[in-house]
């Protein structure tokens, strides 16, 4: 490891210099300390204050310097370093100050300089013009957030020309949608149509940032959050990616992939009486619906597991763990 290498997690050249020293040399006073790294003592004693209130060094008395372990060490900057990451991102794209900024000068007729690598587009038209243009051009991954539940009817028709013209193409695509939008039978049928061309899906509870990530260099993330149909903002400044892509990345790994989706207290039950009931009026009666939306539900559950038949389904479901 070169000196400097852990400067993109907050930690100062000095205080590399010295942590690392103690690695090499534990167990060394602050003489010997002072003079292997260079530093008069006031410098060195600075530096080692900031490491002990990090965590990364401990004095030991006589006994000298020792320092933490690496793992630890690097589990603390790590989760440090995303936290604040995320808190700027949040500011980014959350902020409607800034947005309200944006627009009271827009009125005035003033120009609006944003910053570098990152361009205003406004209008749901230009906006999907400008997505179909990356998507037209990407060559290895499109990421991607769908945060308001189920899709609109134009949304998929928009979207699915290009989402499939890129998965023939060979590009991963990776999606997160919420757990609710699964209810919405288009919305389900056309995520399984995706995924059954190759596409990654996942879903995930809970308040999500709507993004849309091309091949790690350029991102639309909308102007308001709270109203997407204003437009967008489409970024292409290195360190407003790598912040989308760490939030992208941690939403991803606690997502659950279509497969893993856990049923619902109802939906559980309609599964268990359509093993249990042979006829669907008795199964109906029980659950105290009508015949129809009995049926419904189970052509619902079929659809979700992949399943063509009911003895196929039943199958599939203790093959999921759903019984």
């Amino acid at each position: 490891m070169a000196q400097g290498e852990l400067s993109h997690l907050g930690v100062t050249d000095d205080e590399e210099l010295v942590y690392r020293a103690v690695l090499r040399s534990p167990g060394t006073g602050f003489e010997a300390l002072a003079l292997n790294v260079g530093m008069d003592s006031s410098g060195l004693r600075e530096v080692l204050d900031r490491l002990e209130k990090g965590g990364m060094v401990t004095e030991a008395g006589v006994q000298g310097f020792e320092a933490t372990d690496p793992f630890l060490v690097m589990e603390r900057l790590v989760e440090c370093r995303l936290a604040t990451l995320q808190e700027e991102l949040q500011q980014v794209i959350s902020s409607r100050r800034l947005v309200n900024v944006l627009l009271d000068d827009q009125r005035e007729g003033q120009r609006q300089s944003l910053p570098d690598g990152v361009e205003r587009v406004e209008g749901a038209d230009r906006v999907r013009a400008r997505i179909d243009e990356l998507a037209f051009f990407v060559h290895h991954e499109v990421a991607s957030v769908q945060p308001n539940g189920p899709l609109t009817a134009a949304a998929i028709e928009a979207a699915k020309e290009a989402d499939l013209r890129a998965l023939r193409r060979g590009t991963t695509m990776r999606t997160i949608v919420r757990t609710d939008a699964l209810a919405d039978r288009p919305t389900a049928d056309h995520l399984s149509e995706l995924a059954a061309q190759g596409a990654q899906i996942r879903t995930l509870d809970g308040p999500l940032e709507r993004m849309l990530i091309f091949d790690r260099r350029t991102a639309l993330v909308p102007i308001d959050p709270q109203e997407t149909s204003r437009g967008a903002l489409v970024v292409h400044q290195p360190g407003m990616i790598s912040s989308l892509m760490t939030l992208f990345e941690r939403f991803w790994s606690t997502a659950k992939g279509l497969d893993q989706e856990r049923l619902t207290d109802f939906e559980q039950q309609v599964l268990q009486t359509m093993v249990r009931v042979d006829k669907d009026e008795a199964g109906a009666r029980e659950l105290s619906i009508s015949v129809r939306t009995y049926r419904g539900h189970i052509a619902q559950l079929l659809r979700r597991l992949g399943a063509t038949s009911r003895a196929q389904g039943v199958l599939a479901a203790r093959d999921r763990g759903w019984l």
